[in-house]
């Protein structure tokens, strides 16, 4: 019975560093959230202010158009016109160094209209 005394002191260390090294790791992960909702709300006023900005809705629609004019066309070639030769447009297939640029303007499209559908302005 004279051991109970000795190990409460260790028993309560080790519970009081635990509690503290968890608490730290707890208060990294709310700094974490609370940083990742001031940039998620920051973005947000930036996509509110920018909204009705007829200059950014013009520049965003010219970067656009090419790479959806030419996907269109490649699809139009690969899709009808390989059946139907004379209606072919004869587009080249994308460069290896920009392969990318379709898929890209595809993902913001496909995501912008999935936005809108989830707020239900569509």
């Amino acid at each position: 019975m004279l051991w109970i005394p000795l190990i409460g002191p260790i028993i309560q260390g080790l519970l009081n560093t635990a509690a503290s090294i968890y608490g730290k790791v707890a208060d990294t992960k709310i700094a974490q959230i609370k940083g990742e909702t001031v940039d998620a709300q920051t973005a947000a006023q930036i996509i509110r202010d920018t909204n009705d900005d007829i200059g950014l809705r013009i520049l965003r629609d010219a970067a656009l158009l090419p790479p959806v004019a030419w996907s269109a066309l490649i699809g139009w070639d690969t899709i009808v016109a390989y059946r139907f030769p004379e209606l072919m447009f004869h587009t080249y297939n994308y460069p290896p160094t920009v392969q990318y640029i379709p898929y890209g303007a595809f993902a913001f499209l496909f995501g912008l209209l999935g936005f809108k559908i989830w707020k239900g302005k569509l």
